[in-house]
Formats: structure tokens, sequence, C-alpha cells
């Protein structure tokens, strides 16, 4: 972020307190404003501050001062952008209110390491973002923070009034959920297009799911700290184990893991759900049966860093229900009577079209809307058990996105398919494997890539 005062007293034309894309080594990066250039506009934006502290009264001005003294003061360099001894104070502010540790020097003192290099990747993700050309709208903000506030127990609306009663620098977490979104989106820039899954992955994990059922399950939230270097390592344990050990003093563990974790479940409060057997990590998973409901592990070492888990319940994966199973459906209504009656060559035409060319629900939705015929098209979700004769038993046999064979009715013949089938105790859909398998690649690339800024970096950390 460039050097700025701080909001509450910045004039309004101040630079904006935002990362700015700049050139690291390495990098292809445009190059960044001349160093001499950047000092003057950095300097510019000061001089409101510190004439406004040499106005105010001496009693009145202390406060003011202690904060411009803080702006003035250089805790990291990140390429070109500045991260003042504010900025770390301030985020440290919004550390303390969100997850309940006490406020007190020795506490700032532990946890100020930790603060500082998760603003450095904030920093080098939000100057990403901008390279990548990748803005954050209102509407991005807006929803981001309705999840802030869901996972943090805000009411809804509530944001604002938590800053303002929390008495924490509302830039500074604005600028945290800004980071958040701007990666996101630069992430999903850089990857989406390479990652495929393949039918094979998908059915590995289906097999290892199906072995798992009737065994336990865990609702689990993470915090992951990756080891990028080997030279890392101590610091990065001996930052796990802080970690663990504000939890079990009383810290939250979600806005800690929206503050420090380098997984996806962070912008989640660390929330994996509930998490069957063979969908972790099997260092992961050992942990978990050792644990106790309610309680959180040490720092586990697994091949790409520490994770720090909470086991809030433990249950078995049921056997599936087929019974209790919802269905949604579409259908697709050939009258032979009345005002919308089909002739029997029509509906014969219909049906060779249904064989040779729909293969999923929205096909046949698009084939019921060209024949505007009443009762076709999405049919809604149904539970099995309402269902009764023939019909149930057709239903029950289908697969996903299958047709069935014409079905004869008192006012003609229809054709029904089931769109998904919701099985309690069941396994997850392929397709939600998928998605699964895909979002866990994505981790992956995004974490190498941000190690790959942090490497290609200048960052010189003066505190």
């Amino acid at each position: 972020m460039r050097l700025s005062a701080d909001p509450r007293h910045a004039a309004p034309h101040a630079a904006p307190h935002a990362a700015t894309a700049v050139r690291g080594r390495g990098d292809r990066r445009p190059a960044a404003p001349p160093r001499k250039r950047r000092a003057r506009l950095a300097l510019a934006a000061l001089l409101p501050l510190l004439a406004l502290a040499m106005a105010l009264p001496p009693t009145a001005g202390m406060a003011q001062q202690r904060e411009a003294d803080m702006v003035l003061r250089i805790a990291a360099v990140v390429n070109d952008d500045i991260i003042s001894v504010y900025d770390v104070e301030a985020r440290t502010d919004l550390l303390v209110a969100s997850s309940g540790m006490p406020d007190t020097a020795d506490m700032r003192g532990r946890i100020r390491d930790q603060v500082l290099r998760a603003l450095i990747d904030e920093t080098l993700k939000l100057q990403e973002a901008e390279r990548l050309g990748q803005s954050v709208s209102d509407e991005n903000m807006a929803e981001a923070i309705r999840q802030v506030e869901q996972q943090n127990g805000i009411p809804p609306g509530g944001f604002e009034a938590f800053i303002e009663t929390s008495g924490v620098d509302r830039g500074t977490a604005m600028r945290q959920i800004r980071a958040e979104v701007a990666w996101v989106k630069a992430v999903q820039a850089l990857f989406r297009e390479r990652i495929t899954i393949s039918d094979e992955q998908v059915d590995i994990v289906m097999d290892r799911l199906k072995a798992a059922q009737g065994k336990p399950e865990h609702l689990v939230r993470e915090i992951y700290l990756p080891v990028d270097n080997p030279a890392d390592e101590a610091r990065v344990r001996e930052n796990a184990a802080r970690l663990v050990s504000q939890i079990r003093d009383g810290a939250g563990f979600a806005p800690l893991a929206r503050q420090f974790s380098q997984s996806p479940s962070a912008a989640n409060g660390g929330s994996l759900g509930w998490v069957r057997q063979g969908e972790l990590d099997t260092t992961l998973e050992q942990a978990l049966l050792d644990m106790r409901p309610g309680t959180v592990s040490d720092p586990i070492r697994t091949v790409g860093g520490f994770h720090i888990l909470a086991l809030a319940d433990r249950r078995r994966t049921a056997v599936p229900d087929p019974d209790n199973a919802r269905l949604t459906l579409s259908q697709l209504a050939m009258p032979a009577r009345g005002p919308n009656a089909l002739s029997a060559g029509t509906r014969e035409e219909i049906k060779t079209v249904v064989r040779e060319t729909v293969e999923t629900c929205d096909d046949l939705n698009a084939l019921a809307e060209e024949m505007e015929v009443p009762n076709s098209g999405p049919v809604g979700t149904v539970p099995v058990a309402r269902l009764d004769g023939p019909m149930r038993d057709i239903l029950t046999g289908l697969g996903e996105n299958e047709a069935s064979d014409p079905i004869r009715t008192p006012g003609g013949e229809l054709i029904v398919m089931v769109c998904s089938r919701e099985v309690p105790g069941g396994m997850p859909t392929a397709e939600a494997v998928r998605q699964r398998l895909f979002e866990e690649r994505l981790d992956t690339l995004a974490n190498r890539h941000l190690r790959t800024l942090r490497q290609q970096a200048l960052i010189d950390v003066r505190i």
C-alpha cells in the first residue's frame, strides 16, 4: 500500500489506502513510477496530517501526533509499497477485537510478526490483482461483508456498527476484505482454464468415499500455514504453536483462520464442514480420529506445511436411505385429447427426438418450451416417500439425467427425467466431488503462485 495518513484524518486528496502493482525481480509487470517521484507523493499525503498535528493544542494533539509518528515509521517495504507501523497496529486492533484475545502489550508483541507477515502477503495479493486488471466492485464487497457478518455472528447489516463499537480502523478492515476478494479473482483468472479434472480422478475419490460409509466423519475447522522454504520451518512451527496457544486461551478460531490461514477455507473462517474419511490427507485424518470433539490439535506437519485442526463434532456416516431420497424432476407431456392434443404421428416424432437428442434435463426443458405444451418442463423436487405405484418404481429406477420410456396416462403420454437425486446419508454426487477436486487443485496453484510472488518481490522488513 502507499504510505498514507490515518483515513480518519487524511485530506480528501490523499493517496488511497490500497496496494499498487509494481515491478519485482523477475516479473514482467509495468514499471513503477520513479522512486523519487513516489517519495514526493507519499510526503505530500503526509503534509496535511503533520500540519494538523502542529495546529492542535499540545494535549489535544498528543494522540494525533502518536498516530502521525506511527504512520511515518516504516514496518516493511514490499516492492515499492510501504506498510507502516500504524498499519500493523490497526490490523492488530482488528484481530484482537474480532478474536477475543486479551489486548495486552505482551499479546501484541507475540502476534506482531504474524500480523506483519499477513500484511505482506496481502500487499502482494493486491499488487498481483492490479497487475492482472482484476478490480473489486461494490457488489463484490457487499457480498464479502455479508459473509464476514455470518462467520463472526454479526447481525445482518451490522458490520459498520461492529467497526464503530469496537474502535478499530475501518480502512484496515475493508482493505483485508478487498484483498481476499481481489486474490480470489486473480487466481481464477490465472488458473481456472488450466485445470482439468478427469472422470478417472472423480471415480477414485468416489470409490474411496464408498469404502468409508459407516465410518466416522468429522465437523472440522482448519488453519493452514505453508512452509515455502526449508529455512522457514522453525519460524512457521513457532507461529503455529503460538496460534494454538491463543486459541486454547480463548481466542476465536474463525477470526484467526481468516487472518492467518493460507487455505481457501480461510474465507469461511476455516470451516471445512463435515469431512468424510478419505477426503483429507491421511496424517490429518489420523489426527482427527485421536481428537475429542471440542478440542484443538497441536500443529500437524504435512508435505506442504503446518495444519491446526478444531474438531467440533463427530458422527457416523449414515448408510444411504433411498426411500427418503428427494428427486428433482422435469417432464414432457404429450396429450392425446383436449385443445392441446397431439396426433399419434407427432407424438412418435417427439419420442424419436427425445431418444436421439435429449441428454439432460435442460434439453428436455428446452423441448417442452418449444412445444408450448401445458404441464411440461421443470416439476421441482419430490420426496420419494410421497410417490406410490408404478410412478415410484419408474422414478427410483432412473439415473440422473436419464429419460423414462413414455408412460401412458389417462390423457395421453408422459416422459419424465430425474435431474438430481439427494439421498440422506448417501454419497456426494460426482459433480460435487469434481468441484471439490477443482478447488483443491486451484488452492495448490494459488499457494504456489503466492510463494513465487514472495520470492520475486523486494521485501525489506524494518521492525
